[in-house]
């Protein structure tokens, strides 16, 4: 049974967004609790499904970053996303209210690879279009 994230909650997760190789002495040395509390925390965190992966970003500087907006026959997200979720280069993917059914975080080293990954995400079988949007300036994290 899933609990409400407290604020130590909170705060270990944007400690682990902004670095998720940290150990846990240093995450917590930084939430004032002991390494076994914090253990005790992440294990709950990743048991309920609030920490579902740790992963890794490709640096702008060794490929090109792009978000991908893919609409489905019918709504037909549940039937596409596994296939998608499988294509090489595909990070994320958001289910999203509106015209757009799909958000996706997609990674690519050149721009036929990002192509490439675009032309497979629109041959999956309901899929109805697909709009690519190179990231030009990443922000903020």
């Amino acid at each position: 049974m899933m609990r409400s994230l407290d604020d130590k909650d909170r705060q270990l997760l944007d400690m682990l967004r902004a670095d998720s190789r940290q150990p846990l002495k240093a995450l917590a040395a930084g939430l004032g609790l002991s390494v076994s509390a914090v253990q005790e925390r992440v294990t709950r965190l990743r048991r309920d499904g609030v920490i579902a992966a740790f992963t890794i970003e490709v640096p702008e500087e060794h490929g090109l970053q792009a978000f991908m907006l893919v609409t489905t026959h019918s709504r037909q997200c549940s039937t596409v996303a596994p296939a998608i979720a499988a294509i090489e280069g595909v990070h994320t993917g958001h289910s999203v209210a509106g015209d757009i059914d799909l958000v996706l975080q997609v990674s690519a080293p050149s721009l036929d690879r990002l192509q490439a990954i675009r032309d497979a995400i629109a041959r999956v079988e309901g899929v109805a279009d697909v709009v690519t949007l190179p990231v030009m300036t990443r922000r903020f994290p």
